[in-house]
C-alpha cells in the first residue's frame, strides 16, 4: 500500500550502490512513485564525522523530498 495513502509522506534512503534496489523494492511494495534520497556510497567504513557531514549534505534533499510527499 502507499505510504501516501496512509496519510504519512515518506522518503527512502538508500545510498548510490543500492539506488536502483530501491526503486525496484518500492515498485513492488506497490509505491512506484516513492522519493528516493540518495548518500554517498560505501558507508560502514566512514567514521562518525564523516557520516555527520553526508547527512548535513543531505538533509535538506531528504526534507524537500518529505515535504513534496506530503
Amino acid at each position: 500500500m502507499e505510504v501516501a495513502k496512509r496519510g504519512k509522506p515518506a522518503v527512502a534512503i538508500c545510498s548510490t550502490a543500492f539506488t536502483t534496489l530501491g526503486h525496484a523494492q518500492a515498485r513492488a511494495l506497490g509505491d512506484p512513485d516513492l522519493p528516493i534520497a540518495v548518500i554517498p556510497h560505501p558507508f560502514g567504513l566512514r567514521t562518525r564525522e564523516e557520516v555527520r557531514q553526508i547527512a548535513e549534505k543531505c538533509v535538506d534533499e531528504v526534507a524537500r523530498l518529505v515535504s513534496e510527499s506530503a
